[in-house]
């Protein structure tokens, strides 16, 4: 079985949204004089994004040379698979915007509201207890954050407006 052209373009779309990761995690300072600036982590990310869609079109390439059909292979057209995709899209999406948006509104604000999208495009449910988890879990990760990196490791995150 081929590769399909869309999984190709997706690892391919997924490999410069990475370049992207790593060319914003420098705008923000990989290294400062004593300390890893706020970019640190994020350009370690974006690395470890690279190499995996690297590995995967590599791997897609060898297995399409070899003419060998992965086991449970779905069609894109499956309406499972759909959905998955466009989480997936929504996901890289939040990401991107979240990356963007950071400097100017600032990390420690914008991060629950990310975690919450992010909580609410993986599990769609609407519930109040749902959706209750989700504020939770967006201010406890926020606040971990926040102690960890500005606290603990002295990484100095964008202020932004707040």
């Amino acid at each position: 079985m081929r590769t399909p052209t869309a999984e190709k373009l997706f690892t391919s779309l997924f490999a410069v949204f990475a370049v992207f990761v790593v060319w914003q995690s420098w705008r923000y300072e990989i290294f400062s004089s004593t300390i890893t600036g706020p970019g640190f982590f994020p350009a370690i990310a974006g690395a470890l994004m690279l190499v995996s869609t690297g590995a995967s079109l590599f791997s897609q390439k060898k297995t399409a040379k070899s003419g060998h059909d992965t086991e449970g292979a779905g069609n894109a057209t499956e309406p499972g698979i759909r959905v998955e995709m466009l989480r997936v899209v929504l996901l890289v999406g939040l990401t991107a915007l979240f990356i963007v948006a950071a400097p100017i509104v600032g990390m420690v604000a914008l991060t629950p509201f990310y975690v919450f999208a992010c909580f609410l495009s993986l599990t769609p449910d609407f519930r109040p207890v749902r959706l209750a988890i989700g504020v939770a879990t967006a201010i406890t990760f926020t606040v971990l954050a926040w102690a960890i990196f500005d606290r603990a490791l002295g990484v100095p995150m964008p202020r932004g407006l707040f």
